[in-house]
Formats: structure tokens, sequence, C-alpha cells
């Protein structure tokens, strides 16, 4: 596949039917819908500008699965799956997955490429398939929030360093949130369990990353620790402009640094948010495959930490500040907001996705 190639898509449409729809993946959201909303259609445009579907698979450049991966597993469909897998197999296609939610998907079925946001780069290539990362799609805060205006921070002497979320509670909270982690994950080993947990319990760990950043007297420190996971906030359909979603946005939007590590998952929200508001992220990885990281520089945009490296947080947040003249620091901004545009917002990444099926490599960026 090539740049500005329109890419051709078969799925089995005997699997959608009217109550699967909130389940098609991705791609087959845009190119089945008969009649999008206008908010729909804005947010489908770069998938119809991108894929189109066709009736047979002979004519596709992938075989898709129709529904996501998570609809075969919660309804105990997994056999129908894997016989899509082979009859793309049989007709010499690629066969792609889509997997959402916080929990790695383990497909029984070799040869698969498979997107997912919660992935594992030590998993990357096991059984023949592929694994690539589906980001978490936000809306554009600079949009929504900053009324189109692309602000950016001039260099302070020491790193201001923000962080607003789920990282606190009581003795009582975190015994409770340990046991429930090891039981998840012994619930999983004996298969009582569908989807993999967290291999730990992640809340008293970002406590203690950023209780070494504010014992740092050379960081500046904001951070607006929550005790439960969206301060408890747990409408179904969210409110943009609730005071915990502007809190958060204004923590990002008023440091420099926003600390980004993951949840429940093994990603993190957090840092698309911070690109998207041209802040720079201190991302600690754990071992995370992150959209198009075959093909683009990441350390290029953050402050990467190796999960090694957790005790020298500071330290490296301190190294990578000093590092850059106040010029290169808002350059920088300047170029996580791009990132984001080009290669992370729905857009971007769909104009993109041809680049995970091409037969050589980009330059990185």
């Amino acid at each position: 596949m090539s740049r500005g190639q329109i890419i051709k898509v078969y799925a089995n449409p005997s699997h959608n039917q009217p109550d699967r729809h909130g389940s098609l993946n991705p791609i087959l959201q845009a190119v089945w819908s008969s009649s999008p909303s206008e908010e729909q259609l804005r947010s489908f445009r770069s998938r119809k500008e991108n894929f189109v579907s066709v009736a047979k698979p002979e004519d596709a450049d992938l075989y898709l699965l129709c529904l996501n991966w998570n609809f075969y597993v919660d309804h105990g469909w997994i056999s129908l799956a894997a016989a899509e897998a082979s009859h793309a197999r049989k007709a010499k296609k690629t066969f792609v997955v889509f997997s959402g939610g916080d929990f790695t998907a383990n497909l029984p079925f070799p040869g698969a490429v498979l997107f997912q946001s919660s992935g594992y780069r030590s998993r990357r290539s096991v059984n023949g398939t592929q694994i690539f990362s589906l980001p978490n799609f936000i809306a554009d805060y600079q949009a929504v929030y900053g009324q189109g205006v692309a602000d950016v921070h001039q260099k302070a002497l020491h790193p201001i360093v923000g962080f607003c979320g789920q990282a606190g509670g009581t003795v009582f909270d975190v015994v409770r949130r340990y046991i429930a982690c090891r039981a998840r994950q012994l619930a999983f080993r004996i298969r009582l369990r569908k989807w993999e947990p967290s291999p730990f319990e992640t809340v008293r760990w970002r406590k203690r990353m950023l209780d070494q950043l504010a014992a740092d007297p050379c960081v500046e420190t904001r951070f607006i620790v929550r005790r439960r996971y969206r301060a408890g906030y747990w409408a179904k359909k969210k409110d943009p402009f609730h005071v915990t979603r502007l809190e958060l946005v204004n923590n990002i939007r008023d440091t420099n640094y926003t600390v980004c590590m993951r949840g429940g998952g093994n990603f993190s929200v957090r840092l698309y948010e911070t690109l998207c508001l041209g802040r720079i992220p201190v991302f600690v990885d754990t071992y995370c495959i992150l959209p198009y990281d075959h093909v683009v520089d990441w350390k290029r945009f953050c402050v990467w930490i190796e999960s090694s490296e957790v005790s020298s947080i500071s330290r490296k947040v301190i190294a990578f500040h000093n590092t850059l003249s106040s010029e290169e620091f808002v350059a920088r901004q300047q170029e996580c907001r791009r990132f984001w545009q080009d290669w992370l917002s729905a857009d971007g990444y769909w104009n993109q996705f041809w680049r995970h099926f091409a037969t050589c490599s980009a330059s990185p960026l």
C-alpha cells in the first residue's frame, strides 16, 4: 500500500445485525453507515476518504473481522471469528482485528494483524500475529476549550509538572485495590475471567512517582490527586464542561509537562490529551505499543521514563528541561501539537493508516 491509496476492505456482512451496529469495528462504522448524523459525518470523514467496502474477499486489500474482538469474546463467538480468520487465509488476504477497552486481547488463531490500545511490545509478534496500537481518539481540546488558540509557555527556571487523576486513597482503599487486583489475576489464570487484567495495582504505583516529583525542590508540581476514578463522575454521557473535566484540561494547559502513565489498561489517554494541548508528556513506558512507533521516534515528543527508571523520574525531567533552550522549549510544544494533529487525531491516524501495511518502512519522523 502507498500514500493516497484508497484501501479496499471486505468483512462478512452476516455478522452485522441491527443490534450489533455499536460493535462494528471502527472502519466499518464509517463505511457501512447509512444515515449518519452531522456529528458522525465529521467523525467518519477521514475513514470514508481512505477506505471503501467491497463485496468479495478477492477484491479486497484487507479482510476485516466485522465486529470488535470484544463482542466475540463476550458473546462466546470466538469460533466464528476463527472461521473468518480461516477464510482470510484461504483468500490469501491480511486478516485485521480491532479490539477496544482496557484489557489486552489474546487471539487464539495465528497470522492476524491486531489493533488495540492495551498491548505489550513483548507480544508484538506472537503466534504470527502482528500488533499495532489504536490510539484513544479525543476531540480537539484546543478547539473545545481554547477557542482554537494554540498557546505556548515560555521556559521557566524549573520544570512545571502537572497531573490530575486517580492516585490517592485511604489505607483501606489501597488494601481493597490490591486484593481486587490479585483476585482478577487469579480468576484469569484459572479461566474464570475472559480478559487479562493488569499485572499490578497501578494507583499506588502512580502515587509513588508523584511523591518523588513533589519532593524535589527543583521541580514545581501542580497535582490534583483523586481518590476515585474520574473523581467519581460516572454519567453515561460525559459532560465535556463538567468541573472534573475542566480541572483536568486546565491542569494540562497550565503546566509545561504532564505525567502520563498506564491505568487499568497498558495505555494512557492523558498522553494524547497532553500532546493535543501542545504540552510535553512525561511518559512512563510499561512496554507499551504506541501508534506508529514503527515509523515515529516517540522519544522526540516525550520525557521518556523506562519502567526501570521510575526512581529517577525527577532527575530525568530536570535533565530534559535543562537541555532545551528557550527557543527549543517553545518549538517542542508546537511539535507536540503538530504530532497529535498529523498522526494521533482521528483524521491524522486514518490518513496515515496505510503505513501499517506499506511494503517498505518510511523514515522515522
